[in-house]
């Protein structure tokens, strides 16, 4: 072998070495870390209360093997305010693994995908009692139903707010050399007042996130988002 064709195969070997070292490696997750959001999120808390009745549901059968395959844990539940009779809509959905091809769906797809028209989407900040929580809020229609959107989506140890912000986290991830969970954190209701609405879920978010145990909250607003 001529001196050029070695130095070309140490090069290769080199980038091959560099390629693997540089390969974000899956944050692993030991079962008794695992953790059962069903059981973490409370049914009953401050003045609301679970209803029985699922009226919650906006997942098209068709595309349950897709959820299955991003998610390993969907909480899809509706609560009532004992004190106004308001309802409210909440939809959690946790994947171990956030990549190119495994991240968390944004209500801006998932919606239209099933007959929505999205509007109103906008950037925005939620104040609780410890962190101020980035999140979009939006409005999607289908026919009579009005519904206004507000959510945000935890990567890792931080809340990012739409596709460009989980794009650069999710690169930022894969510099590190790892491969971070995700969390989408969506809450929802049926008004033609879409202001009072985002007011109800400041409300509500605030509310739950009390009632989570201290330890427990980065799980949903991730560790970076606490004061």
């Amino acid at each position: 072998m001529t001196r050029v064709g070695l130095l070309i195969l140490v090069l290769m070997f080199a980038a091959a070495a560099s390629a693997i070292a540089m390969k974000p490696q899956r944050v692993s997750i030991s079962p008794d870390q695992r953790v059962d959001y069903e059981n973490l999120i409370p049914k009953d808390f401050s003045t609301w209360s679970m209803l029985s009745t699922d009226i919650t549901s906006v997942v098209n059968p068709q595309q349950q093997e897709v959820l299955d395959r991003i998610y390993s844990q969907i909480v899809s539940r509706a609560y009532r305010d004992s004190q106004t009779g308001q309802i409210v809509m909440l939809a959690l959905a946790y994947g171990e693994e956030q990549s190119k091809q495994s991240q968390v769906h944004f209500p801006e797809v998932c919606y239209p995908a099933q007959g929505f028209q999205i509007t109103n989407n906008r950037k925005d900040e939620l104040r609780t009692f410890k962190a101020a929580i980035p999140v979009t809020r939006l409005v999607a229609i289908a026919e009579e139903r009005k519904e206004p959107i507000t959510y945000w989506i935890r990567l890792g140890s931080r809340t990012v707010r739409g596709n460009l912000e989980q794009k650069i986290a999710t690169v930022r991830d894969g510099l590190a050399g790892r491969v971070s969970d995700g969390l989408l954190f969506r809450v929802s209701s049926i008004s033609s007042e879409t202001e009072k609405a985002y007011e109800l879920h400041n409300r509500f978010a605030t509310d739950l996130l009390e009632a989570i145990p201290p330890a427990s909250r980065h799980l949903l607003i991730g560790r970076e988002t606490q004061s």
